[in-house]
């Protein structure tokens, strides 16, 4: 667990797995959360990544501005929260860099990789869209109501197996955002709209829905799937939209699947 200085903003993020090594550069996996979230929305079972048949995977997990341990205001639009993307990026001189997204963070992703950044190689898009439409009764209230929007928020981010302590631990960690930054978080989602361009993007790409999802239903995985040609989609059974916390032996087989025939290529 470490920090780096980004401007004035102190930003919170845990490393796993391999430096680069010789002439071989690690692959970076960046993990970004959803919002109102954190690291903690990712399932502890990222450190394993980077043994074996991906041993050049680094792995990053990090707070957005303003969210878990992280310093600042977080931002109002997804154009600026690629933006801090790229200077985390280049703040770390990362390169060949995944881009591993959540919600918020998938559409992050999406609009670092309509830049095509040099430092860009690939796409993991978890429970997101190229448009993410906010319910009212979330937009409306988080400001006004945020511990009863919370509670409104668990009741639909998940699946049907998951357990009352993992759902109060999501619930819990998003009461220790701040209610202005994840109402901005939210309002940001709910301009966002790439539709018309998203066939634009050209990375390899993973794009990972639930079965259960109520937030983001599979529909908007299948879209992402359709029309970004270099994708695969998986599908995990019985998981709503906190799906990599609700079933980590499953996202963990697909992301290590997809790292897998990256590195053979």
């Amino acid at each position: 667990m470490t920090r780096i200085q980004i401007g004035s903003e102190s930003i919170f993020y845990t490393r796993y797995g391999h430096p680069d090594s010789g002439e071989k550069a690690a692959v970076a996996l960046v993990f970004i959360h959803g919002s109102g979230g954190s690291h903690k929305s990712w399932p502890i079972h990222l450190r394993s990544i980077g043994t074996e048949s991906v041993q050049t995977v680094s792995v990053y997990v990090l707070d957005l501005p303003g969210h878990g341990r992280s310093t600042g205001q977080g931002r109002e639009t997804i154009k600026a929260y690629a933006d801090f993307i790229d200077d985390f990026s280049a703040s770390l001189s990362l390169h060949r860099v995944i881009l591993a997204g959540h919600s918020l963070g998938g559409a992050i992703a999406l609009q670092s990789a309509l830049r095509q950044p040099s430092w860009l190689t690939g796409l993991v898009l978890v429970g997101t869209g190229a448009r993410l439409r906010v319910h009212p009764d979330i937009l409306d209230r988080v400001r006004s109501h945020y511990a009863d929007t919370v509670d409104l928020i668990c009741q639909w981010a998940f699946g049907p197996d998951a357990s009352e302590a993992l759902i109060d631990g999501s619930r819990q960690a998003l009461l220790e955002t701040d209610p202005d930054v994840t109402w901005r978080d939210f309002a940001a989602c709910n301009v966002f709209d790439i539709i018309t361009r998203v066939g634009e993007i050209v990375y390899p790409s993973l794009i990972v829905s639930g079965t259960d999802d109520h937030l983001t239903p599979p529909k908007y995985g299948v879209f992402l799937n359709t029309k970004i040609k270099n994708s695969r989609y998986h599908l995990i059974q019985r998981a709503g939209h906190m799906m990599a916390l609700e079933k980590p032996e499953a996202f963990m087989a697909a992301v290590t699947t997809f790292l897998s025939e990256l590195d053979d290529r």
